[in-house]
């Protein structure tokens, strides 16, 4: 709640005007990378719109008003009585008519507008209890000019640590890793790391903005191929089920364990579950696995008002975009094999998936 706040004062600075050159600069780069930034900044400037439209029909009202006043002031009866009473009487009605008609519309415009802005109001808090689980370099004013000094280098990626990253894991022997879409949306370069250290500079070749699901090829000759010891559970996971995730929320791999909290995922989406596990920035791609370990969901983002809620993409519905990949991709379809980690203890069955989980470094 208190990182919303800020959120909150740095963009009312920013609409104000009241941001150096510097800051101003920062922030709009911030809001060209984060799309959900970009979407708050957005509703905050039409909801300052519609306040100072308010004012002004407030203005407007108190004039009509002191029109209406001035209809009963003493001089304006003295006159009416000298005119001709019966022409007055259809020159006052007219104008109380038009009084009160200029009066309901001030009415209904400003009750349709309370409304507006109550519901904006209730969308905000809404986006605001959900955000992505990315990674985001607490030195975001460095210089992203000096991103790559040779991008040709295959052994390893460039020394700029990047400007955030995330986690992916392989869905083929043949070099094809799926992550979030929002963790490598406007990248200029892409990399993943293995857990021996070695980097691989990836392409997208297929996303899915609906579902925040990014398909990477590694580009590297380097890179060997090998298959994979575990498929995408074609079922639901179950309710209560024990789950477990590996991702880099830091510079090493990191294990969480919990269990699924909730058939559905953030507002009802039937497509994710909700998860309780401790998830943090970085986490965003990172499989979620059931005892057995076949890959059960992505993990995709968290629930900001309450610690430890997280939600994943079911992976019944990761299969079905990996169907839908165009043929010329040429990814192996090695998902539909038993997985080998079943029987397994946890500690062979994490020593084994280190190997296919991926940091994600992304750059821009």
């Amino acid at each position: 709640m208190k990182d919303d706040m800020n959120l909150l004062r740095e963009i009312e600075r920013y609409l104000e005007g009241e941001m150096s050159g510097q800051e101003k600069a920062v922030f709009e780069e911030l809001r060209k990378n984060n799309p959900q930034i970009n979407r708050q900044v957005e509703e905050q400037q039409f909801f300052l719109q519609q306040l100072q439209h308010f004012g002004q029909r407030q203005s407007l009202q108190a004039k009509m008003d002191h029109i209406h006043r001035q209809l009963d002031m003493p001089t304006l009866r003295k006159q009416a009585q000298e005119e001709n009473l019966a022409a007055k009487r259809v020159s006052i009605r007219r104008r109380t008519i038009t009084n009160l008609a200029a009066a309901a519309c001030i009415a209904l415009v400003t009750s349709l507008s309370t409304i507006a802005v109550l519901q904006n109001a209730a969308k905000n808090k809404s986006t605001a209890q959900y955000e992505d689980v990315r990674r985001v370099l607490n030195n975001i004013q460095r210089s992203q000019n000096a991103l790559i000094n040779d991008i040709n280098n295959k052994s390893k990626a460039p020394a700029n640590p990047g400007t955030y990253g995330g986690t992916g894991f392989a869905v083929s022997g043949n070099g094809y890793i799926v992550t979030n879409y929002h963790v490598v949306a406007g990248a200029d370069s892409v990399y993943v790391q293995n857990n021996k250290g070695e980097a691989f500079k990836a392409v997208s070749v297929f996303e899915d903005i609906s579902s925040d699901l990014a398909v990477l090829r590694i580009a590297d000759s380097m890179f060997k191929s090998q298959p994979l010891p575990y498929t995408l559970k074609p079922q639901n996971a179950k309710l209560g089920e024990e789950v477990f995730t590996m991702g880099f929320p830091r510079d090493e791999i990191v294990y969480g364990k919990g269990y699924i909290s909730a058939k559905t995922g953030f507002n009802g989406d039937t497509t994710a579950y909700q998860v309780s596990i401790p998830v943090n920035p970085g986490n965003s791609g990172a499989p979620l696995l059931d005892n057995q370990g076949d890959v059960v969901g992505i993990v995709t983002g968290k629930q900001t008002t309450s610690d430890g809620i997280a939600f994943a993409v079911k992976s019944a519905h990761l299969k079905r975009l990996l169907d839908e990949m165009p043929k010329d991709k040429s990814m192996k379809k090695e998902m539909a094999r038993k997985s080998h980690l079943e029987g397994l203890n946890r500690l062979d069955q994490i020593k084994k998936l280190e190997e296919f989980v991926y940091m994600v470094k992304v750059y821009n």
